[in-house]
This record gives structure tokens, sequence and C-alpha cells, in this order.
């Protein structure tokens, strides 16, 4: 039997995207890491070849020596999502304003003030690494803003596809996670770079057209309340047939590897980091008048009622603070009244001033039952009210949030809430991930002529 194709992993997170690359039938030789909390949580649950290291600092030729690899020898694959804040609006703007105005170093050149931007060269890192190791493959993620970034009327694509040289054939296309059996509407640019003597390999056609919903995701918890203290909860499996089923059988079954290189599933009937952060007495009053727009739903024995109109946080506030918020507040045992601003008192003298309409209309959201979830992301870490469970007044659990990454239960994460929350915000779909794996892996081992899946990105 020939041995597994091999690849690397870079900024990986807590390993979302070398799962699902193992998964599809890779064998993760590397991964480097910068955040402690994120190492630690790959090392429990992909493998103990994780380097938690400064990339800037631990480069091709550190990573070579450490693996004991020759200096011709290659991988078949580098993948990895190197952060690219300039691609943020706040970030593009500043960036452009500078270069625009000539004070950007001495260069006026729009390409080279993207490239040199020092908060972009963490993907010149990857660069780095393609270079050095002349993998068959690679593969790059990335928000899907970045397609819509021109730099003086030239698309920024052009500059990253450049990059590679002349030695990679790049081809990339936006995609949506939930077209990949990930119950989330996660879009993200994907590149996919072909070395000019292997099989070109384009982006995979989505793998499914009946996207899963966050009840599918999340049924088996629906009804099952945080534990705050430890983060573990028991969940009885329920129903597995239907789509719904056959995805959370998956997360169930799906084995995660250990440091010492057991694979273990999760338990039956237990999930751990099912814990969220408690909304205080103000906003516990406020998360009723939140609505998502879905109608009423039934499904396996849960009845969830209909949450209509649509309601966020700016329709309710200030609009309502008269006719409903302020004798909701006063029922709750709440003091409230104006003073220039509204204000919310406890008992105790705990004061809280109401969120400002103007700066926060979108500050509080609830989703749908009946869809896939919206983009999960690393913000979550900070609060979690543009995430409010679809139909419990809380926001949702790191659990509920890896469910619709589509990490599987036995997946474990390490630090504080608040670091389960950024490293699940951050990370790569691990289906995504899968689904991306198997289309390189069928161009490698493919022994037909012409291109490998050239479907996929036409």
């Amino acid at each position: 039997m020939s041995p597994r194709p091999t690849a690397i992993d870079l900024f990986a997170g807590p390993g979302g995207l070398s799962l699902g690359l193992k998964a599809a039938g890779f064998d993760i030789v590397a991964a480097i890491e910068r955040d402690g909390d994120a190492g630690r949580t790959y090392r429990h649950n992909v493998g103990a070849h994780t380097f938690t290291r400064d990339i800037t600092a631990f480069g091709p030729d550190e990573l070579r020596q450490a693996l004991g690899r020759e200096e011709n020898h290659t991988v078949d694959l580098v993948a990895g999502g190197p952060p690219c804040p300039g691609f943020s609006l706040i970030g593009r703007s500043k960036i452009m304003d500078l270069i625009k105005k000539g004070k950007y170093g001495d260069s006026k050149d729009f390409r080279h003030g993207f490239i040199d931007d020092p908060r972009n060269r963490l993907f010149l890192e990857f660069v780095k690494f393609v270079e050095a190791f002349r993998p068959k493959y690679f593969v790059m993620e990335n928000v899907s803003g970045m397609s819509s970034y021109n730099l003086d009327g030239d698309p920024v694509i052009g500059v990253i596809q450049s990059s590679f040289g002349q030695e990679y054939n790049v081809t990339h296309k936006i995609v949506s996670a939930s077209d990949y059996g990930v119950p989330q509407d996660r879009k993200r640019i994907i590149f996919i770079g072909s070395r000019n003597d292997v099989l070109q390999c384009h982006i995979p056609n989505p793998t499914t057209t009946n996207q899963l919903t966050a009840l599918d995701a999340i049924h088996d918890v629906w009804n099952v309340e945080p534990n705050n203290e430890t983060g573990v909860v028991s969940a009885r499996a329920g129903r597995t047939i239907g789509k719904g089923g056959a995805f959370r059988k998956r997360m169930r079954t799906w084995p995660c590897e250990r440091e010492d290189g057991s694979l273990q599933q999760a338990a039956p009937g237990v999930k751990t980091c099912h814990w969220t952060r408690k909304g205080n007495e103000r906003d516990q009053v406020i998360f009723p008048f939140i609505r998502s727009g879905a109608p009423s739903g039934e499904l396996g024995g849960i009845s969830i009622p209909p949450s209509i109109p649509r309601q966020i946080y700016g329709d309710v506030y200030p609009a309502r603070w008269e006719s409903d918020l302020a004798p909701a507040f006063d029922a709750a045992g709440l003091r409230a009244w104006e003073d220039g601003r509204h204000f919310v008192e406890n008992q105790e003298g705990k004061r809280w001033v109401m969120y400002d309409q103007k700066g926060f209309k979108d500050k509080m959201r609830r989703i749908r039952w009946d869809r896939a979830a919206p983009t999960v992301v690393a913000h979550l870490a900070k609060d979690g009210y543009m995430f409010i469970h679809p139909e419990h007044h809380r926001m949702i659990t790191v659990r509920e949030a890896a469910r619709f990454q589509s990490f599987p239960d036995a997946f474990e994460f390490k630090g504080s809430m608040s670091s389960q929350f950024r490293q699940v915000g951050n990370a790569v779909p691990p289906l995504l991930a899968e689904a991306l794996g198997k289309h390189i892996i069928m161009a490698l081992t493919s022994e037909e002529g012409g291109e490998a899946g050239e479907q996929g990105a036409r």
C-alpha cells in the first residue's frame, strides 16, 4: 500500500483544516500555530506534530531541520489561512489613504504598498514555505471580501496569484461552507495552486444541494442547559435519520487523535465545551424581544414557536422603550429611567446604560432555526449577542458554535471560554477542508490525462 500523501498546515489554529485533510487521506507532518491555547487544542485533537511558534521567526529552514528532512525533500501539499487584516474595510482604507498621500514609506506603488504592509506579511510567509518545499499543490483560505479589493484598479487577486511565480497554476473561487455539508453560511475565498508538472486541480463542486440548518446541527443539545462550571453535559443522541441525523452521527463518531497517538471518539451521551456567557440582567430582559424571523417548526420531538417578525436590537430600542422595554424592566425588578440616555439598575445598585442604537443597531440578533447558521466569527470571544439561540434566551455555547463549524464532539477545545470561542471562529470548517482534501487527492492519484476536476471551477 502506497504511503499517504503528506501535508503541512500553516497558521493552523485549533486544527480544523488539518482535521479535514486527515479525514480526506492526508498525513499531516507538521503544523505551525502561534497562539498557545490553539496549539494545545491542536495537539490534543489532531496530533503532536504542532510547533507553537511565531512563523516569522520559524521559517522553512527551521521546520525542515526540525522534521529531519533533506533539502530536496518536498511535501505534497502546503495549506493554511494566513491572517490578512488589510482586507478588512478599516485596514483597506488606512492603507490606501497612506499610499495616496505618499506617506507609506517611499513607495507610491499600490501593489508594493499592499505586499509591504506589515499586517499582510504573514501572507508572504505562506509564499516562502511554498517556495521552499515546492509542494505539488497548495491551498490557501481567506475572507471572501478579498475579492472586491482593488489597488488603484488592479485586483488584489492578481497580486496574490503572481506572488507564487511562474511555477504554479493558481485558481480561486468564493465558496460557501454550507455547500460542502457545513451547517453554516460561511463564505470564503479558496486558492488552489498546482505545480506546473502535475495535473491542475480546481475548486471542487459543491457536495450537497440540501443544506443543513441550525436545528439540524444542534438538535441533540437544543434543550440541554449549558454548564458554565465545566462545560460537560449529558445529551441523548436522538434521531439519526435524515440529513441532520447523518450529520450529528458523524459528529458523534468522528475520532480525534490525542498526543499519544490514540484515537478517541466522544463519550456516549456526553458533550464537552457546552458553556457560554450568562447575559447580564438588563440583556436577559431584552433577549425575548429579539426575533429571528423564522416560522414555527417541529423536528424529532422538538416544537419551535414562531419568531416573527424579525427584530434586531435596533428595531427594539429606542422605539419600544416606553411601550415594552421599561415595563419589562420593571416587571423584572429593575429600575429604568431616562437622563439624557436610558439607564437600567438592579436592586444591588449595578447600573447599565442602553447601547446606542446608532452605533449598535445590529448588536443583538437571533439565529434562525430553519437556515444554515450565520458565519461564526472570532468576535464571539468578546460577546455572543449576534448569536442568540434560535429559541432560548441565551447566547450559543462553544459546542454549538463548534457544531456550526462541523467540529466533531470528540474535539475538545483548550483554554478559557473566550479563547475557545476565538479558536472556533478563526478555524476552517473541517468538512470544507475534507472536501478540498479529497479533490486534491483525486488529482494526486489520477492516472488519466488532462485536468483533474476541471468541472470544479467552471
